[in-house]
């Protein structure tokens, strides 16, 4: 079968893409037979990978070449492609968001030679379905709300009645089971309001920009003299996302940021006197924009709680909308972990001897995660991953990993893949070092097996793949 290498190159890629940027480089082939190719097609767009399942979009698709390439030739092509506008580049704990350029030889009865280079999206603005629907539901929709449950509530009485009356067992399952869980929403919707009254929250804008104040009010009269022990406001940054479907759907969370700001302390109200409280909330200046993809959502939202003692407490839960808002923000990495990492990117500042502190130590016993917590700190320095991949080059470690997608190889394939073996990329479990596994074809089914659950593995590290920015580990069966 004839093999087909492909590559592609960027005009600019440590450049930072925005709104209505176009991203320009060069994909080269290169066969050692004659090839004919119905199509080479290069592609820009935006995919997911992490624990959820896979969202993805396209911006350009253009076909450079359709014809005949003879055994030995090399040959490039220019493009230039549109970048997709949302969403924004983003890497995290179990979300991520890469845009890309991919390449794909069409050859007639063979395997279609593929290759992809990734860049970095910060957009200057979000399209408007991103914040529509922002602020709280309007009080008409709390008042039906309300109806709702007081109609349930009579109807789970009268029809656990009538069907005691017709055959007593199942009026009694019906109760048992029916009326406990009416009055806990009851008692989570309706009970707060006999003490609070009707209590109103909203958010004041539609999105807020990072390094900006995000303004809420809180107000309610109350019907009687009521103890509270505290009223706040928490925000909170998380990644959320969705594996699976069907019975199988599972929903994963990890929040990377909180804080929270008392708004009144242990006091008592008294009944008639309105309380009104403005909140300017501050968002962090390096806080990720939030996103909604499909199963892979970035979320920040207010929790409003007012705690009151031996009583339901009254709570709400405000989503707010991070997002750009037309002019350019600082160029965050977006590689680094939001809001926790402290690392210098500047290259200029590292100097000789904290690479060389910084690698980790040679003599006794050291965890994979310690290597991998080193590499991740320094993967935006070049010489320092040098350095740090030499120190473990052919050391064998215990890891655990969440597999991303299985390659597909063509053409001169990578050297360390095993025999009738498979190249997969993974990632470490924490922190989310990105790896390329080699796998033997005996461990085929263990790996297909693990799907987003972690797979414990043991590897031996054997380089670092330079156009990924990927730790190799070749696995052991």
């Amino acid at each position: 079968m004839p093999k087909c290498d492909l590559s592609i190159e960027l005009d600019e890629p440590e450049r930072i893409y925005r709104t209505g940027d176009k991203v320009r480089g060069t994909v080269s082939v290169e066969t050692d037979d004659s090839v004919k190719c119905k199509g080479l097609t290069v592609t820009s767009g935006w995919r997911t990978h992490g624990r959820g399942n896979v969202a993805k979009g396209t911006a350009e698709t253009a076909t450079v070449f359709a014809g005949l390439w003879e055994a030995g030739q090399r040959e490039s092509y220019r493009f230039e492609l549109e970048v997709a506008d949302w969403p924004p580049t983003y890497y995290g704990n179990y979300v991520n968001v890469e845009h890309f350029i991919d390449a794909r030889v069409k050859i007639p009865w063979a395997f279609d030679p593929k290759a992809s280079h990734e860049f970095t999206v910060r957009p200057l603005q979000a399209p408007a379905a991103a914040y529509d629907g922002s602020r709280e539901p309007s009080g008409c929709f709390v008042k039906a709300f309300i109806a709702f449950v007081v109609i349930g509530m009579v109807w789970v009485f009268v029809g656990a009645l009538a069907a005691f009356i017709a055959i007593p067992w199942v009026g009694t399952v019906i109760a048992l089971v029916a009326i406990p869980l009416t009055l806990l929403i009851a008692a989570k919707t309706v009970l707060p309001m006999l003490m609070l009254g009707k209590v109103h929250s909203e958010l004041v804008d539609d999105f807020v920009t990072p390094g900006e104040n995000a303004k809420v009010k809180l107000s309610f009269q109350p019907r009687r003299n009521v103890s509270i022990n505290q009223i706040s406001a928490t925000l909170t940054g998380a990644e959320v996302c969705v594996s699976g479907s069907g019975s199988n759907r599972t929903t994963h969370r990890h929040q990377f940021f909180e804080s929270k700001h008392e708004l009144l302390s242990e006091t008592t109200l008294q009944a008639g006197n309105r309380r009104e409280f403005d909140l300017a909330i501050p968002i962090p200046g390096d806080a990720p924009y939030s996103f909604d993809l499909s199963d892979n959502d970035l979320k920040w939202t207010i929790k409003l709680h007012i705690d009151l003692p031996r009583w339901p407490d009254w709570s709400r839960e405000l989503n707010v909308h991070v997002l750009p808002n037309g002019s350019v923000a600082p160029d965050l990495d977006p590689r680094l972990d939001p809001l926790t990492s402290d690392l210098d990117t500047d290259e200029s500042a590292l100097h000789e001897s904290e690479v060389v502190a910084a690698a980790p130590p040679t003599d006794g016993e050291i965890t994979f995660a310690e290597t991998a917590t080193h590499l991740w700190q320094s993967r935006h320095n070049e010489s320092q991953v040098d350095l740090l991949v030499e120190a473990v080059l052919g050391m064998t470690f215990d890891m655990s990993v969440f597999v991303e997608r299985r390659l597909l190889y063509s053409g001169r394939e990578d050297p360390h893949v095993y025999p009738n073996g498979y190249a997969v990329w993974a990632r470490h479990d924490n922190p989310p070092l990105p790896l390329v596994l080699y796998v033997p074809h005996e461990l085929a089914d263990e790996f297909e097996q693990a799907g987003r659950d972690k797979w414990p593995i043991r590897g031996t590290v054997v380089g670092w793949d330079r156009e990924h920015d990927r730790l190799q580990v070749k696995v052991i069966d």
